[in-house]
């Protein structure tokens, strides 16, 4: 194995094990009051609702031009055999003009204060989403399957350790029965077994709990007077970040594992 995927596969690994961003008792201690005014202003109901209807906008929004010039192929599929370091620096670039993005309009609607702030989070979950099936464009995925999506998602937004595991775990089920062709005979089984166990992301009344919960957390302090701008970019920063590295993280695997670097069993 070459020196550059055995160190992405214990990055990979790294990245699983890390607790999520949001988690700490002091970060909860003083976040609290204004989370809880976050949530009454955007509350789970509106964040499910970005959610069902932000897929298919993202979806609509992701060219592959830019994508298939820059990795100078004829088809994205292609990058499915390429190389592992030319899919990482594609991905580069998509994260940082998200992150970038998400800054800049999170600074923009972050100054508008409270009037703003619903309008800033359903545009973060849309950006989010695009991020995830442009990034896994640069490892050759077209037409991601909205389990996957959404799994990364959650993944992203996980309030504890258990809920990352969890989504991590039920995604990799769902790229093994891809990868074995066994897609349809399989992700029902995986889908139930996942929501006996708590999953939430496979629908979005779940998810939107989830990432309306994380959210709030993570919108408190643009709350916070004279400040609002400056939090409303770092916060969407922050956020796309985590983003960006969970689909960076599960797509690397799921290329790994079909070029034979990990097993898919």
């Amino acid at each position: 194995m070459e020196t550059y995927e055995k160190a992405q596969i214990r990055a990979i690994e790294a990245w699983k094990d890390a607790e999520p961003g949001v988690v700490g008792q002091a970060f909860e201690f003083i976040t609290m009051p204004l989370t809880w005014a976050v949530a009454k202003i955007v509350p789970a109901q509106l964040v499910k609702t970005a959610v069902e209807g932000a897929d298919n906008i993202a979806r609509s929004l992701v060219d592959n031009h830019d994508i298939k010039l820059e990795a100078k192929v004829d088809s994205i599929n292609d990058l499915r055999t390429k190389s592992l370091e030319l899919s990482d620096s594609l991905a580069d670039n998509v994260h940082d003009w998200a992150i970038g993005m998400g800054g800049t309009s999170g600074a923009a609607l972050g100054a508008t204060g409270f009037g703003g702030l619903a309008l800033d989070v359903s545009a973060l979950i849309t950006l989010s989403l695009r991020t995830i099936h442009k990034i896994g464009l640069c490892y050759g995925y077209e037409q991601l399957e909205k389990p996957i999506v959404l799994g990364v998602l959650s993944a992203a937004c996980a309030n504890s350790r258990e809920e990352k595991t969890l989504a991590v775990e039920s995604v990799l089920v769902i790229e093994k029965s891809i990868i074995e062709e066994v897609w349809e005979e399989q992700v029902k089984d995986t889908i139930k077994a996942s929501a006996a166990k708590g999953a939430v992301f496979f629908t979005a009344r779940g998810l939107g709990k989830q990432l309306g919960v994380n959210l709030a957390k993570r919108k408190a302090f643009q709350l916070v007077p004279g400040v609002g701008a400056v939090m409303g970019g770092a916060t969407n920063v922050w956020f796309l970040t985590d983003v960006g590295w969970a689909a960076r993280r599960l797509f690397q695997e799921r290329w790994l594992m079909e070029n034979g670097y990990l097993k898919a069993a």
